[in-house]
Parts: C-alpha cells; structure tokens; sequence
C-alpha cells in the first residue's frame, strides 16, 4: 500500500516531457522490380508489350506511410513537368506510352511514398520498362453482319482488341469501296449503323452515309462516303493504336438495293412458287396506286418453307437482330405490302413475328401495314399471346374447336365469303360481296371482338369431325379485318393458286376482278396513294 502512494507521488511530479523533438524522417520506397533498368536484360526482340503490372511499397521510420505518387515519362525526356498522380494502391496496371509512329520505347516509372506528415520520398524508386508496341487486332462479329442483300441501312459489328490492353486503342476505320481512304469512328464502339439516302430517279448511283454509334442507334456527324447503289460494296475495316500502328485489314462484301419508294411490297411467301403470288400483288398494286409509283421489292423467302413441321428457320434474307437496323429501315417507308406464306402458326422461324416488334417507330411516323397472310393456329394456342404479330394484326384471338372436330375447317367450292355490308371509312363504296372457286383447307378464321376492330368478311366454313360428319360451322368466322384506326389491314384468304394462277376467289355476282377490288377498297381506306 505504501509503495503504491509512493509511485503515484512519484508521477504525479513528472508533470512534463523536456527535450528537443527530432525532425520528420521521409520515408523510403521499393519497386517489385529490382533493377534500376531492365535493358541489359531484354534485348529489341524480347521486349514488354507497353501494358505492366507494377507494385510498390513503402516504410517510414518515425510514422506510417499513407498514401503514395506514381509518374512515368519516355527516357529520352527529362521527367520535369511530368506531374505525379496520387494512389492509395501498391500496384497497378499501367500502359507506357510509345511515341506516335515508334515501335519501341524505354520508359521510366518512378513511384515515391508519401508519409503521415506529407513528406514525399526524396529518392523515388525508378526502374526503366523497355517497351514494344503490339499491333492491334480487328474481327468482324459474325453475328452482326448484314445479310448478303440490303437496302439503304446496314449495321456492323466487330471486335478491336490489342495486345498491349484496349485502352492502347485509338480508333477503328472505316471506308466502302476504297481501301486507302478511311473514315474513323471512335475506338470504343463495337456496333455502327450506315444510312443512305433515299435515291430520287437519275440519281448518281455512289452516295454517302450517315453514321450512327451502337445499338441505341446514337446520331452522329460521322459520314462516310461511296457507297453504291444496286451493286455490290465492299466494306474495309482496321483497328489503330495510339502509335498509329494498324491492325490487318479486314473486309466483307454484300449487294445494296437502293431506296427508291415511300412504298415497300415485302415478299415473305417462302415457297419456290413465291414468283406467281408475288406477280399478282404487284399487278393490283399497279392498278391502285398512282401512274408511275415507284415500289421497293423486298424478298425475303429464302430458306423456303418445305414442310408443316415447323422446323425451318427464320430467313437468311433478313438482318441477324431486328434491331436497330430493321426498326429503322421500316422506318423510312410509309406503305408496306406485306405478302407471307404464315405468321400466327409459330413464332420461331417466321419473319412477320420477328419484324413485327419493331414496326412501332414505322406507325409512329403515320404508317400504313397491310398484310396477307393466312391464319394458323399454334400447337399451344396460349403461344399466340406471345407472338407479336398477332399481336399486332386486327384479330383478338384464334378459335377454339371442339374436341370432337378435327382442328381444321373447309372453304367448299362455292362457298359465300360476306362482307360486313358497311362501306370502309374514307372509300365510296361498299366491299364487293365474294364467293369461293376453289376447296380451300390451309386457312382458318380469327375472332374480333372489341370497338378497334372492324371485321369485314365472314365465309361459310364447314367443320368435320373426327368421326366424319360434317356441318356448317357456327363459331367466328372472320377472314379479313381492319383496325378502326385504319393503321393496319388483314386478309388471310389467298386470291389465287400459287402453282398454276387459277383464281380462288371470284365476285357473288360473277365478276372477276371483285376480289381485287376488296383489297383496294382495304387500301384506299388505310391511305394508301390512289390513282
């Protein structure tokens, strides 16, 4: 106890500290690598690739280093002026820089620690990376390429890498037709879209482009230049590094359709008899719109359809993803035919469900869509909720049959096809009442229901079950519709054979051009130009 008070009485008479403090000592710095210079060690052959992992550390004798500055420069300079950035790091990932033109370089790093006080390192520790520059490296996408016929909008993507890391690119050129001249675009981007202008009559046949950045189709004042019109291009691309080192060249050549209409007629019936459906269409199309209306084919037929299995892909004809290209390219047109050989009984491998999802920038603009189509229902009927243009033609929904019939209906010979017996909105006359020459199976009728669709002609189908017997269809039995805000036309009963041209359908009355008229009438009352 008495040595206790003793000690207290003891400190409690050192009150304070005497003496004379020492001043800051700076700390001190090390580089992973040890040589001061890396030269002798690497000859002009085996020297880096200008991107190297550092690390550093740092010791301070009389407190704790806290943070440290990093700066490196080509030998050949002397370093003042290089400004020191400040890193809480002991390493990183550096790319050197090579002079512009200069295949090699000897650079030196210096890394200095920066105390608790904010003394710095007076003695850096520095080391010299004998450099190379890498050529970089460039490769188209093979998913992104245009099929080997376009009109006037055409995207590419491609890979631009380099060995000494990305960020030793400097940008990626361009050029169509002219392995000489190019045209830069930035060196982060991996997707460009190339849009030409619509070519009035007489025009010169080589055009520039303009250039639009990644998939959000992102508006630049980019051009490029000599593209042709009707002819096959060929597109020449390269990668550049900051050294203005290129990478080989690469090069990919397609045929370019020019843009001649507001009107587009897409062939989409993908049969080889596709020639006698689509010479029909074009003839009535002739007949109704003005003299001398220029109108766009765009085929898109190829793989044919070969069987009901369902199997065959979507056509080869069409660009990879609808995507910006097609959303644009629809865009540019105010009038689609669209002819097609089905789009309601699968979404995988027809072409209207995969274009359809981008048709909305197309109707925004005013446009007007009629499709011929015929009507089949999908193996899970639930499927038509998800195919989007279903979704988007004039009809609510598929029918549904009973299990006792078979999940099929017939047009005999000589059945009535009525039409709603009101005159369409914006025509002068009522739809010609029509009637069938043909025994037809390979369509069915839709379901309208609802205030924004107008069904226009019902037909007298008859039913079979499966037992045999046969009857009058009483379920919905629409075949053609339109949408009351006249934006889109629908008819799903084909006008003629497509392996001899006979008629299928004639007029109630005998006429032979009633059907043709129907599908004017539809026109006329979607806007299309009239004669």
């Amino acid at each position: 106890m008495v040595i206790a008070t003793m000690g207290l009485i003891v400190f409690g008479c050192d009150s304070s500290i005497s003496g004379t403090a020492f001043d800051n000592q700076p700390p001190d710095t090390q580089l992973s690598v040890q040589d001061e210079s890396l030269l002798d060690n690497l000859d002009d052959e085996n020297r880096l690739t200008s991107t190297v992992q550092v690390s550093w550390s740092g010791d301070d004798p009389d407190g704790f280093v806290q943070g440290y500055e990093v700066r490196f420069f080509d030998r050949g300079e002397s370093g003042e002026g290089v400004a020191w950035t400040y890193t809480l790091r002991t390493d990183s990932l550096f790319l050197l820089p090579i002079r512009p033109g200069q295949k090699i370089s000897d650079v030196v790093f210096e890394a200095r620690s920066i105390d608790n006080d904010g003394a710095a390192d007076p003695t850096p520790a520095s080391t010299i990376f004998p450099v190379q520059n890498s050529p970089p490296q460039i490769k188209f996408s093979q998913f992104d390429l245009p099929p080997d016929t376009t009109f006037n909008v055409i995207s590419f993507g491609w890979v631009a890498s380099d060995p000494d890391g990305n960020n030793n690119l400097s940008r990626v050129d361009i050029s169509f037709n002219d392995s000489t001249n190019f045209v830069s675009l930035p060196s982060d981007i991996d997707f460009a879209t190339f849009v030409a202008e619509t070519a009035p009559p007489g025009s010169p046949t080589e055009v520039e482009t303009r250039v639009y950045l990644g998939r959000g189709f992102a508006s630049s004042s980019i051009r490029v230049p000599g593209l042709k019109l009707n002819a096959t291009n060929v597109v020449y691309m390269r990668s550049v590094d900051q050294t203005d080192t290129t990478s080989t060249r690469i090069e990919f050549s397609w045929f370019v359709k020019a843009k001649t209409a507001e009107v587009l007629y897409v062939n989409d019936y993908r049969r080889s008899t596709h020639s006698q459906i689509t010479g029909f269409h074009l003839s009535l199309l002739k007949e109704f719109l003005p003299i001398n209306t220029p109108v766009d084919t765009w085929n898109i037929t190829i793989p044919f359809v070969t069987g009901s299995t369902g199997n065959t892909p979507r056509s080869t004809l069409l660009p990879p993803y609808a995507e910006p290209t097609l959303r644009q390219f629809f865009a540019g047109y105010k009038y689609i035919y669209w002819v097609t050989s089905n789009s309601t009984d699968r979404i995988d491998g027809n072409n209207l469900p995969f274009a359809s999802v981008v048709l909305d920038l197309f109707f925004a603009n005013g446009g007007k869509l009629m499709v011929h189509t015929p009507i089949g229902i999908p193996p899970d009927p639930d499927q038509i909720l998800d195919n989007a243009a279903a979704v988007m033609l004039p009809l609510t929904t598929m029918i549904a049959f009973p299990d006792s019939l078979r999940p099929s209906l017939r047009m005999t010979t000589g059945a009535r096809i009525t039409a709603n017996g009101r005159t369409l909105p914006s025509t002068s006359q009522p739809l010609p009442e029509l009637i069938s020459k043909a025994f037809l199976t390979n369509t069915l009728p839709y379901v309208t229901t609802g205030s924004n669709i107008l069904p226009l002609y019902t037909v007298d189908y008859t039913y079979v079950t499966r037992a045999g017997g046969q009857g009058p269809w009483t379920g919905s039995s629409v075949v053609a519709s339109m949408s009351a805000d006249q934006r889109i036309g629908l008819f799903t009963l084909p006008m003629i054979n497509d392996q001899n041209s006979a008629p299928i359908l004639g007029g109630a009355n005998g006429s032979t051009d009633a059907p043709s008229l129907a599908l004017k009438l539809m026109l006329e009352s979607l806007g299309f130009p009239k004669r």
